[in-house]
């Protein structure tokens, strides 16, 4: 049973189909997961869950701070009782070793590889959130509050024809782009913002803004087209996940369809 048929969805609606040239080339009706009740925490909760499918374990050395053999003076000598390096002849004799209080010690309580960090979630769950994020798409109030700017003109979602998906150069997509009316969210995505904290050291010193998703049904070409626009990405409606939909949990991502993704969104979700 599709995860849309025990909900009681209104009469699904038209939207404008434009060609690459932004003129409007026909009408395409809407599958019906576009109609889906707009819910913000199960969105947010399965993103938290699928995302945590993307880290990777990590922990601290075993041997980490036990490269010694250390020993405690004990009572008696007007030092301390704490473990000491059993070394002579070096900077580091009588210094304290093994233990969390001393330099080179042992981590207190280090991240340990066999900590289970990823979350499950359930299919009708995952699908369910799926479906809601794709309703968001279509909410123009949603799609602004998320931050994207594009014209009033723009109807959402946005339908183009299937030649976007055989755009394979940089600037044949953006003048593409610039044409179904988001040329000032290219320029927002441009803008890079400097990491605040330590990571400015760490080799992610900039942090750069999500854009636009066109999803397609095959790509011809265009992910290699989009790979050098700022802020652009590309999937196979396929493979729609929420971490597309919703960067971050925040649910309302100006997304660009193809008229045969459509049908393969229709064909998954039924309607």
């Amino acid at each position: 049973m599709s995860i849309l048929s025990r909900l009681s969805l209104p009469t699904p609606r038209e939207v404008r189909v434009l060609g690459i040239d932004g003129s409007e080339k026909g009408r395409a009706v809407l599958p019906l997961v576009f109609n889906a009740p707009l819910r913000l925490m199960l969105v947010r909760r399965v993103y938290n869950a699928l995302f945590t499918h993307r880290l990777q374990p990590k922990g601290a050395w075993k041997g980490s701070g036990h490269k010694y053999s250390v020993e405690s003076l004990g009572a008696g000598y007007g030092l301390a009782r704490i473990s000491r390096l059993k070394v002579t002849g070096t900077g580091k004799s009588n210094a304290g070793g093994l233990v969390p209080t001393a330099v080179g010690g042992r981590p207190t309580h280090p991240p340990v590889p066999e900590k289970r960090i990823r979350k499950e979630v359930n299919e009708k769950e995952r699908k369910a959130a799926l479906a809601s994020a794709l309703a968001f798409t279509a909410s123009p109030d949603w799609v602004r509050k998320r931050g994207h700017r594009f014209l009033d003109s723009v109807e959402l979602p946005i339908v183009v024809g299937d030649e976007i998906e055989r755009v394979s150069k940089a600037k044949e997509l953006v003048d593409v782009l610039t044409r179904l009316g988001l040329g000032e969210e290219l320029e927002r995505c441009k803008e890079r913002k400097v990491r605040a904290g330590k990571g400015k050291m760490r080799g992610r010193r900039y942090k750069s803004r999500v854009g636009p998703l066109i999803v397609v049904a095959r790509d011809e070409g265009v992910s290699k087209a989009a790979g050098s626009i700022p802020g652009v990405d590309v999937v196979l409606a396929r493979d729609l996940s929420v971490l597309h939909l919703a960067p971050g949990g925040h649910p309302g991502r100006l997304v660009i369809f193809s008229s045969s993704s459509l049908d393969v969104l229709r064909g998954v979700f039924g309607g």
